[in-house]
């Protein structure tokens, strides 16, 4: 079993998706736009996964300081041993799924959660 991360990091592509999805001005910082991503993959029914070739962004405990994005995600993904992981993959997968969109529709933020 592998152990779990102290830290989530995103590919360098999920890098360049932060980026474009900053530049539309959405949200105040990345990290809001992290977990924005997170919540779009979980509604999405993105599976359990993990990401590597991740370059560290923010630490775990910053990230999710009251710990209830971990307690959703124990209750979603009842088998996950690796919570942090876990959040790492979806913040991944959620920007990247959320780019698409952006460069395809003309939506913001609200309009993606349809």
């Amino acid at each position: 079993m592998d152990r779990d991360r102290e830290s989530i990091g995103l590919t360098s592509q999920s890098q360049v998706y932060l980026t474009e999805i900053e530049d539309r001005g959405w949200f105040l910082e990345g990290q809001d736009i992290a977990r924005f991503s997170l919540a779009y993959a979980v509604r999405s029914k993105v599976s359990e996964g993990s990401t590597s070739g991740t370059e560290t962004r923010w630490a775990a405990g910053n990230f999710d300081k009251t710990g209830e994005i971990r307690a959703l995600l124990s209750a979603l993904y009842p088998d996950c041993q690796t919570p942090v992981r876990l959040m790492e993959h979806l913040v991944n997968e959620g920007l990247r799924m959320v780019a698409a969109r952006a460069r395809t529709e003309d939506l913001g933020p609200a309009d993606l959660m349809d």
